[in-house]
């Protein structure tokens, strides 16, 4: 007996169903008719073949014409099986697409993955080693975070613009990032020519060792802008008017 493979491998769930073809194939049957027909079909697809007595089954009660009408629909093989040949046209044509989409899904694989095998070698504990660009080690702060018009510069804030040179300095670059965090969360992100005009204005209100301090007092505030820790004035300590012995007298004369 020959193995039908649709036994043993997944099976599609699903077939295309022309409406039109359908109609002008069963105008003739009768609505009985036709449903046994679209019944026996569904077996079909899902088993891959009919048997006599599914026919028997499915066209229980109806008139013996009727169910030679259904009947002629399938074509029987040397085994008693019985199959529609365009519903199996249809499975054929199926699977040679899925074949395809498999394909390209490899080949699309291949194209983008490349450098996996060649970054990671047969021995997992390499990895550091291997792929040194993608799993740095290092604490600071990874490229990938950088925006598309960085230019790759160290110093480069946003929209492609570089931090004042009195500013540039670690801390200050992490002020500067935590601040734009900051607005954004409060949905105030500054544009290309406030942030310029910004970055300009913290150059010349602070120094590289007073601007991080200066971030930290005016989110901590809940500040819309940038401004120096408020110096509460000390007042000037007046003279007690007691006299110690170790006061000098003429202090008092």
């Amino acid at each position: 007996m020959t193995d039908n493979s649709t036994n043993t491998k997944r099976k599609a769930p699903a077939f295309q169903f022309y409406a039109d073809d359908f109609l002008a194939g069963t105008i003739t049957m009768t609505n009985e008719e036709r449903g046994a027909y679209i019944s026996l079909l569904c077996i079909q697809w899902s088993r891959g073949f009919l048997l006599e007595n599914d026919f028997q089954r499915v066209c229980a009660g109806m008139p013996p014409h009727s169910v030679g009408i259904c009947q002629s629909k399938f074509e029987v093989d040397s085994e008693a099986h019985y199959r529609n040949r365009r519903l199996e046209s249809e499975r054929v044509k199926q699977k040679e697409y899925s074949q395809k989409q498999r394909e390209n899904a490899i080949s699309r694989w291949k194209k983008d993955a490349v450098a996996m095998p060649t970054h990671m070698p047969d021995d997992a504990n390499a990895l550091p080693e291997g792929m040194p660009k993608l799993c740095s080690p290092s604490p600071s702060p990874s490229p990938k975070n950088k925006s598309k018009d960085d230019h790759g510069s160290p110093w480069s804030v946003r929209f492609g613009i570089e931090m004042p040179e009195s500013l540039r300095t670690q801390p200050c670059m992490a002020a500067i990032r935590l601040w734009l965090d900051y607005k954004t969360e409060k949905r105030e992100g500054y544009k290309r020519i406030g942030l310029q005009a910004a970055l300009t204005k913290w150059s010349k209100d602070f120094t590289a060792d007073t601007f991080p301090s200066a971030v930290d007092t005016s989110i901590a505030s809940g500040w819309s802008g940038i401004f120096p820790p408020k110096v509460q004035a000390q007042s000037p300590t007046k003279p007690d008017d007691k006299w110690r012995p170790d006061m000098d007298i003429a202090n008092y004369m």
